[in-house]
């Protein structure tokens, strides 16, 4: 009778390394056609041997996981991605061995796989709490969000169209340019991250009046913004040569990451292109993708007129985000910036957080 099943080995045949000559006791093949009995198999978490200290657990779980998801797009579309999946559970039992960590993957497979991903992550905490009898569990997606960037300068060719429109520019020698801008593609590391916890209803009753049960879940979203910065320092220390000795000097300056997070209600959700719009808007000096040379003057130009240190840096996006959370956008953010320093061997960081520290480690 033809082999029917399905196998991991194209034609359903594994190969194997014949030992029998030195263990003439054990069969050195790989029986594809055997299935076992639940019961038949033993089971560590029945009567468990526990060494060490009998203590709950903050966290166990699983990570990185390859997952393709599908996220929302703020123009309403949805984009299929490949991301890297986190899970974890708290172990509240201390006499418990552990948490059946394979059945993890499996949940997550079925309620995030190919499904839009804060809807995903939502039923999954749910879930992953309640089968493993968990008070708190999270869930995190690593992945590149890919969009676009304007140049700084550059134009796109002058077409009929643009002239009938009106849409161009003239400039001083009379030649007339187009309005649009060349563009290239960018991606941004993003992490969508989902908290849960089980509210005793008699926690969930002392809450006030229109808070019950809107802790349960929180949810977190990350971008990491690259930047160049210029050192205000060396920047004024470069001006005194010039200035003082008509010294050619320039200040140093480097590639930075900013890496922001904040909570947002999952009913409300905040775009990625908002977040990375916000970050465009009050630090301009993005690393660019379409550059030539008037693009590469303008970055010149561009980094003077925004002269960085980290904490600059980190209080200007404060500002920024602050009135996202005065206008109830946000319930909390932080910041962590890494400027990756050329005059010295090590970054200059700076960390500022709103509430709590919820950004990620960046080292």
């Amino acid at each position: 009778m033809p082999d029917r099943c399905e196998h991991q080995a194209p034609k359903g045949e594994y190969n194997r390394v014949d030992y029998s000559e030195k263990m003439d006791n054990i069969v050195f093949q790989y029986d594809q056609h055997f299935y076992p009995i639940d019961g038949t198999l033993p089971d560590p978490q029945i009567d468990p041997i526990i060494p060490g200290a009998r203590v709950p657990l903050d966290k166990v779980g699983i990570a990185p996981v390859d997952l393709p998801i599908w996220v929302y797009r703020r123009n309403g579309g949805e984009q299929e991605l490949q991301a890297q999946a986190s899970l974890y559970c708290s172990l509240d039992d201390p006499n418990a061995k552990g948490l059946n960590l394979s059945r993890l993957y499996l949940l997550m497979h079925d309620t995030i796989k190919d499904r839009l991903s804060v809807d995903g992550i939502k039923d999954t905490l749910k879930e992953m709490a309640d089968k493993q009898g968990a008070n708190r569990a999270y869930c995190k997606l690593r992945f590149k969000y890919p969009w676009v960037q304007k140049a700084l300068r550059s134009r796109m060719p002058l077409t009929d169209v643009d002239i009938q429109r009106g849409e161009f520019q003239t400039l001083e020698n009379g030649e007339r340019i187009s309005l649009r801008k060349l563009e290239g593609h960018i991606a941004y590391d993003v992490v969508l991250e989902g908290h849960y916890m089980h509210i005793p209803p008699w926690m969930d009753a002392m809450a006030p009046e229109g808070e019950k049960r809107l802790r349960e879940y929180r949810f977190y979203l990350t971008v990491e913004y690259i930047y160049s910065s210029t050192c205000p320092c060396s920047f004024e220390l470069a001006h005194n040569a010039t200035e003082m000795r008509q010294a050619a000097a320039n200040a140093h300056s480097q590639k930075s990451r900013m890496r922001t997070t904040v909570e947002f209600d999952p009913d409300n959700i905040v775009w990625i292109e908002d977040l990375v719009e916000l970050h465009r808007q009050h630090i301009p000096t993005e690393v660019q993708v379409v550059v030539k040379r008037r693009d590469e003057q303008a970055f010149a130009e561009l980094n003077g007129a925004n002269l960085l240190f980290s904490e600059d840096a980190v209080r200007i996006m404060y500002a920024a985000l602050d009135e996202w959370y005065d206008e109830g956008k946000i319930k909390d953010f932080s910041i962590v910036t890494d400027h990756q320093e050329s005059l010295h061997p090590w970054s200059a960081i700076a960390i500022v957080h709103k509430h709590h520290d919820i950004t990620p480690v960046t080292r």
